[in-house]
């Protein structure tokens, strides 16, 4: 269940602190030292104006602390929040009382609960909504292996919406390349997928990118429509591997 978390930066005289307590309520097991797998969608003032949108996505990894920021009394549990540095504010363009979304992966290194995406925090609900549909599927794609590919995916989506078609065509290129090269990678557990799986997914994959990678003696861009079926058939491939490892149906080695 990846979560998407938005809640307020605040100052504890030390550290910058993002509360975390719309994910307690759902899973109260959570405690202090726990480890949080996420990674940070944007940034935005105090006045909520957008500071910074993170693309291509990165993962952190915070331990979990006791937030004595929050003005919120619970008996049975301490409020979790997780601390940037100084430091680390300057990094991200953060402040007091700026507003942070962010998308929450795993709890000590176990994934939430898969392909759910979940919300908390005011505002959460509507940037869910405002998410075009192929990042919203991309967002859901957690495996460590599949993530080069994503944020190729995510770069292409950012550029077509800005219109720059072409650049599009690179990045799926650069998505179709990096799944080609986990070919080799791929282990199929017995009696739950064809043996050559691999095989057959690097012929797709090539056949596929052939439609934007246009060479030869006619040199000339693909149409857009074009352009946007092999995006739409790459995402669904990436969705397609992520379903299978999280069904124990196949892994990707190192």
């Amino acid at each position: 269940m990846p979560f998407i978390l938005i809640g307020n930066i605040r100052w504890d005289g030390k550290d910058y602190n993002l509360s975390i307590e719309e994910l307690q309520d759902i899973l109260p097991h959570i405690k202090e030292n726990d480890t949080l797998t996420f990674s940070i969608l944007e940034i935005r003032n105090e006045r909520n104006e957008l500071v910074k949108r993170f693309k291509p996505i990165t993962r952190m990894r915070v331990s979990l602390t006791t937030d004595y920021t929050s003005h919120v009394i619970r008996r049975d549990r301490p409020p979790l929040s997780l601390k940037f540095s100084p430091y680390q504010a300057t990094e991200l363009n953060i402040g007091d009382n700026y507003k942070m979304a962010i998308l929450i992966l795993e709890v000590s290194g176990k994934p939430l609960f898969p392909f759910e995406l979940r919300c908390g925090g005011y505002g959460a609900e509507e940037f869910a909504k405002s998410l075009e549909k192929i990042e919203a599927n991309l967002f859901l794609i957690t495996q460590p292996e599949l993530q080069e590919t994503v944020n190729y995916l995510l770069e292409a989506s950012m550029f077509e919406k800005q219109g720059r078609i072409e650049d599009v065509r690179t990045y799926l290129r650069k998505a179709i390349e990096t799944l080609i090269n986990i070919r080799d990678k791929i282990k199929v557990a017995p009696g739950k997928e064809t043996e050559d799986f691999g095989r057959r997914l690097e012929n797709l994959l090539k056949s596929i990118k052939s439609f934007v990678d246009y060479g030869g003696p006619h040199l000339g861009p693909a149409p857009k429509p074009t352009t946007d079926m092999v995006f739409n058939v790459i995402v669904e491939i990436v969705k397609m591997l992520s379903h299978n490892m999280a069904e124990g149906n196949i892994t990707i080695g190192g």
